[in-house]
């Protein structure tokens, strides 16, 4: 059976976000739901799902801007995680985007940081996520951000021919769309490694 993407209307996302994604992410992490749904409704944000004939196998959550765009949630549901579901996610995802969405030229992801993990078995965690991404194809940029006291590592995924490069002021971009000023000013910083300690 192979496996199909499309975008999700408010509903499903609605759905996704109650059943799975408080489930997949810690709480500090996951933003209102409300502030999904915004984003949808103004343009900026959709989602996609991951399906197996009617069978959701995994989402993802995007902010877009001009020429690039973040991958601000991406999960495998839990019955299907262990079976290469999240590799072949993710190369659907790059396609859908290459086959959609042409003029952006890249993903940058978030992934909390290493040396900012409070205990072993987080630092295993975390460690996971960031190699499971650079096996995908995504490399590891010298930006870092902190949202909400939160410190993230940012990776990026180029797609098509493009030879962009990963850059603070697409990623300031990226922010300064998703939050609103007062927010931003007060909640986000984002710099080159070892800039925010």
């Amino acid at each position: 059976m192979e496996y199909i993407v499309r975008r999700m209307h408010q509903e499903e996302v609605s759905h996704i976000y109650k059943t799975y994604m408080t489930q997949d992410f810690p709480a500090q992490e996951l933003k209102p739901l409300s502030h999904i749904l915004k984003s949808m409704e103004q343009g900026y944000g959709f989602s996609l799902g991951i399906y197996e004939a009617q069978d959701l196998m995994g989402y993802a959550v995007f902010i877009v801007t001009e020429d690039c765009a973040l991958l601000d949630y991406f999960a495998v549901v839990e019955a299907k995680r262990g079976k290469g579901v999240g590799h072949e996610a993710f190369r659907l995802l790059k396609a859908y985007f290459e086959e959609n969405l042409p003029e952006v030229r890249g993903i940058y992801i978030e992934a909390e940081r290493i040396n900012k993990a409070r205990n072993e078995k987080e630092r295993t965690v975390r460690s996971r996520r960031i190699t499971f991404y650079q096996s995908c194809g995504c490399g590891m940029t010298e930006l870092e951000s902190r949202l909400f006291g939160v410190d993230y590592s940012i990776l990026y995924c180029g797609l098509g021919a493009s030879s962009e490069t990963p850059s603070l002021s697409a990623v300031d971009r990226i922010y300064r769309t998703m939050f609103k000023k007062t927010h931003y000013k007060c909640f986000v910083k984002l710099g080159l490694a070892g800039e925010l300690d």
